[in-house]
């Protein structure tokens, strides 16, 4: 074998290896977009429709909307203080809760009613 052959025949070799290797590491990355597309997929397909409904509570001594916050609300909001604000708007409230007030207040819920 001469020496132009010897060297022909090492860089087809080379090509080969990077051919594999460029087969492989695309096809690692198609299994993991397609794994990252299914796994997004299925976590908003498991998330089932929640509907709003109103309910009215007795304010009893003590109680803080901030209280009444962290009771009710449902993770539909994005934190307590816009929890807060929609029971502020719903009630025409100030800051100020008085005991025996009645107030109505939201709550998201997965059963149709």
């Amino acid at each position: 074998m001469s020496r132009t052959q010897k060297i022909r025949m090492i860089r087809r070799r080379r090509i080969e290896r990077n051919r594999r290797l460029a087969s492989i590491f695309a096809m690692v990355i198609l299994s993991v977009s397609v794994s990252i597309l299914f796994h997004n997929f299925s976590a908003h397909a498991e998330k089932s429709e929640a509907y709003k409904y109103y309910t009215d509570i007795r304010v009893e001594r003590g109680d803080t909307l901030w209280d009444i916050a962290m009771e009710y609300m449902t993770e539909e909001y994005s934190s307590p203080a816009a929890y807060i604000k929609e029971v502020k708007e719903i009630n025409q409230l100030g800051s100020e809760l008085k005991s025996g007030q009645y107030l109505v207040i939201p709550y998201y819920s997965e059963e149709l009613k």
